[in-house]
């Protein structure tokens, strides 16, 4: 049998005999929720009865998100082919070899999609048997909030894949039986987004609000809550709206009223857009005061003044008053560490997290991509692996670096340590790889090296014979800095309040100027330096590019770059201001070469894998893959 039917087979098999080799608990417990627990039990025609029954299929979908297929998607689709990311050690990884080289081909094993399919398929199997359950443990309320997550991550999963390939399969029912049609055509951008709307929008209403989970970090920040659906929802929008401006330039000449209605739209979308990301921060604002309030003790140990109003929040010049967790402690050793910790370190902050992929340092739910792609510790010295970031992320005194000596995302990142001045050849991407550091920042005159910083690396796990933190390696879907850029482009997009999207940005920024260098010894100060100056972006095109330069200072290395670019190439219609921001970065040598590889629009999106293609006919390649050997693999 075909290699597709099989794989859609195996799938829709699993709703008459579904072998679940490993299910999560979904209960109240952070423990059971990510504890995974082997089960020998078939499930067959009669399984869906109980509550227990529907909480193990909706387990699997969030478990599923764990595995390695899953989340080495979200690092190479997202970041691998952006200016984030340079050469590490590759060792016998060609398909990595070939992306990071622009030489994409339909027979990559990162062009599969499997694994969201059957996530999704998941989703589509809990929509349409959990309100057939007769179990009086089995509230409507209970249906409603599960039904809500599952019409929330089918739509995720879904984004992901739209980003990612451009016309994909839309798959809203289950496939249960072997008599269904298991080829699925594939369905246009702007479908599919909509598809994902209507799902997110159904969800908004059904699901927990954030914080309703019983005071359980691991389910607030790992299960689906109205946080999560709205931020998905204000993204989904911008690239919406990106398709939209698309289709518009290509409608300008051969039906210009198409045109025009499809930019009238697109202005609606960022509209809304605004509004959701509004939502999400307004409720946060109460959220994080509260859990301040409650954790009052943990802060004064850290050495923060704490005040009635906001202990350890910068104060946000805008109209929603929103203010992030800060990195000062009131002039006291200012540091951006507890910041840094929560957000990566502990995993699920309060202050920060939306959404999260939930793991333990246990052998079912090892998180084993991020010291595969980005590195480990061998109790010597931190290991360089796969990828690594480029010098004019890692250092701060060259041309064109995007962080300055006063930003501490950039040693929080990045490790940028040089020994005696010496050369580095692979700049480590640390962000979820070590604990603490400190420093000795006195300068050397005459030279360019800043003095040492030593880093304390977590405690190490050795599943999968790597070594990484010892505790939640989550993969962070959103948080709420995300959602403050998101609405930052969105109002510079609609040319409208340049001064409140200057001040989310300015916001963001300050939070990590934490020092900067007099020209003789470095200085800390507890207010942020005032480094951006709003008279520099007074008009749209400028506050765009503030955005892209601070969502990639903020964002790095979270999967979020490479989508970012695209969604800039869809609304320009062309690559090549894209490109000029890639090309010198990403690729020092034979740029003309890599501009021709990438000069369509088309070329920004994978190609669908040849095996689907072989299999499928009513699949249509990806048109600038479908001459064979067009890249010369070398």
């Amino acid at each position: 049998m075909k290699n597709y039917k099989n794989l859609i087979s195996r799938i829709a098999h699993a709703t008459k005999i579904l072998v679940l080799g490993s299910l999560v608990a979904m209960t109240c417990s952070c423990e059971d929720f990510l504890t995974i627990s082997p089960t020998d039990r078939i499930i067959s025609d009669d399984y869906w009865k109980s509550k227990g029954d529907v909480n193990s299929v909706l387990a699997e979908s969030y478990r599923l998100m764990t595995t390695s297929d899953f989340l080495n998607r979200l690092i190479v689709w997202g970041e691998l082919r952006s200016d984030n990311i340079v050469e590490g050690n590759y060792g016998g990884n060609n398909d990595i070899k070939y992306i990071m080289e622009a030489n994409l081909l339909p027979n990559n094993g990162y062009a599969s999609w499997n694994v969201f399919y059957k996530v999704i398929n998941t989703c589509n199997l809990v929509l349409e048997s959990a309100p057939e359950v007769k179990d009086p443990d089995f509230s409507p309320g209970d249906v409603k909030m599960v039904c809500g997550e599952m019409y929330a991550i089918r739509a995720l999963c879904h984004f992901y894949l739209v980003r990612t390939f451009r016309r994909v399969p839309l798959m809203t029912t289950a496939m249960v039986d072997d008599s269904q049609n298991l080829y699925q055509p594939q369905s246009e951008p702007l479908e599919v987004l909509d598809s994902c709307l209507v799902d997110l929008q159904r969800a908004e209403d059904m699901v927990f609000t954030s914080g309703n989970f019983l005071d359980n970090a691991a389910n607030n920040k790992g299960r689906i809550t109205k946080d999560a659906v709205r931020t998905i929802m204000a993204d989904v929008l911008l690239w919406k709206a990106a398709f939209l401006q698309n289709e518009a330039k290509l409608n300008e000449v051969k039906n210009p009223e198409l045109g025009a209605s499809q930019l009238l739209e697109a202005q609606a979308c960022y509209e809304q857009c605004v509004e959701y990301c509004d939502a999400v921060l307004d409720t946060r604002m109460q959220y994080i005061l509260n859990y301040e309030k409650d954790n009052k003790g943990y802060f004064e140990g850290l050495g923060f003044e704490l005040h009635d109003d906001y202990p350890i929040l910068y104060p946000l010049e805008s109209k929603g008053g929103y203010e992030l967790p800060n990195t000062s402690n009131n002039g006291k050793n200012r540091t951006s560490r507890p910041v840094y910790d929560h957000i990566f370190n502990q995993g699920n902050s309060l202050c920060e997290s939306i959404f999260e992929i939930q793991h333990l340092s246990t052998d079912q739910n090892y998180n084993s991509e991020v010291p595969t792609f980005y590195g480990y510790y061998d109790d010597t010295k931190f290991v360089t692996t796969l990828l690594s970031a480029p010098r004019y992320m890692a250092e701060a005194d060259i041309t064109g670096a995007i962080y300055k000596h006063s930003d501490f995302r950039r040693i929080n990142y990045i490790l940028s340590q040089k020994k005696d001045n010496e050369e580095i050849d692979k700049y480590s991407i640390i962000k979820y790889g070590y604990m603490s550091w400190s420093e000795d920042r006195s300068k050397t005159e005459g030279t360019t090296t800043f003095g040492k910083i030593t880093y304390t690396y977590c405690p190490s796990n050795t599943a999968g014979g790597k070594k990484v933190i010892d505790k939640n390696v989550n993969w962070i879907i959103y948080r709420i800095t995300d959602v403050m850029l998101m609405k930052a482009e969105a109002l510079a997009l609609l040319n409208s309040d340049l001064n409140e999207a200057f001040n989310l940005v300015k916001a963001v920024y300050n939070r990590s100027q934490t020092g900067y260098h007099n020209g003789s010894k470095w200085v800390g100060y507890s207010e942020p330096k005032d480094d951006l100056k709003s008279d520099n972006y007074k008009n749209a095109d400028a506050m765009l590019s503030l955005v892209l330069e601070e969502r990639q200072r903020e964002l790095a290395f979270e999967g979020k770059r490479w989508y970012d670019l695209v969604r800039k190439a869809l609304r320009d219609g062309s690559t090549q201001s894209m490109l000029d921001i890639l090309i010198p970065h990403k690729y020092e040598s034979n740029a003309d070469a890599y501009k021709a590889k990438m000069s369509e629009v088309n070329s920004l999106f994978f190609p669908i894998a040849e095996r689907e293609i072989n299999t499928n006919d009513l699949l249509e390649q990806n048109p600038v893959y479908e001459v064979e050997d067009l890249y010369e693999q070398n």
